[in-house]
């Protein structure tokens, strides 16, 4: 029942179960004195996931055909289910290759305005938006975080990007920085919110990493992680 049909497509059901025994065991580690509270309604919030672009957008391109929409998607439904296994009240802006208003008719303009006014219509929203990078360069990668104009945007944006260096690439020296204000998801939205740029789609190494099943389930367990380590610090 907690793994869904959908997620089947990208990961088997026992690679899940594993990743969640990690993200489990990582949460006591790190929160040791508050285990009830970190399996529980994490602090009333709900949890949106959204997998950036979709249908005919299909967001970055990797140099052999891979589309930044698909990776979202992967990534996002890895999260779902993970949140599933962890009894975290969360939605989705959409949960196939579609865009957020599955209209015959795609602006890109309306899509993240329905992105937004989901959001806004939750009650105690933290939005997640699952993205890729690119870059003219080739050699340009690594991951990273983008945080909408309010504090606790701000301090979701600080940790998660700690926690994707450490996951992902120690290596990588990018910061978290507030998201321009021409970027109309996170200016749109009142809720605590971030954009993350998982990697480039522009590296060749870095999207055939991003193309890895593993590795998508790895950055979903960072993206939820950091999520439960936010919320518990909102206690």
């Amino acid at each position: 029942m907690f793994i869904t049909v959908k997620l089947k497509s990208f990961a088997k059901p026992l690679a899940v179960i594993g990743a969640a025994a990690l993200l489990v065991m990582s949460i006591f580690a790190v929160f040791p004195d508050e285990a009830v509270s970190v399996i529980g309604p994490y602090n009333g919030h709900t949890l949106l996931i959204d997998a950036g672009h979709g249908g005919v957008d299909g967001g970055a391109v990797s140099s052999d055909g891979l589309k930044e929409s698909d990776v979202n998607l992967a990534i996002a439904l890895r999260m779902s289910g993970l949140c599933e296994l962890m009894g975290i009240d969360h939605q989705m802006t959409r949960k196939s290759d579609v865009g957020c208003l599955n209209s015959e008719s795609y602006s890109e303009h309306d899509d993240l305005v329905a992105r937004a006014n989901m959001a806004n219509s939750i009650s105690d929203c933290v939005l997640i938006s699952v993205h890729q990078n690119k870059y003219p360069s080739e050699l340009v990668k690594g991951a990273e975080v983008m945080y909408a104009a309010t504090p606790e945007s701000r301090e979701l944006g600080l940790l998660t990007q700690d926690n994707m260096v450490a996951v992902l690439d120690q290596e990588n020296r990018r910061v978290a920085h507030s998201a321009p204000d021409e970027l109309l998801l996170t200016s749109s939205v009142s809720c605590p919110a971030i954009l993350a740029e998982c990697g480039f789609m522009s590296n060749p190494q870095e999207a055939r990493l991003l193309a890895n099943g593993n590795y998508q389930t790895k950055i979903a367990i960072t993206l939820v992680a950091s999520y439960i380590q936010f919320s518990c610090q909102q206690l």
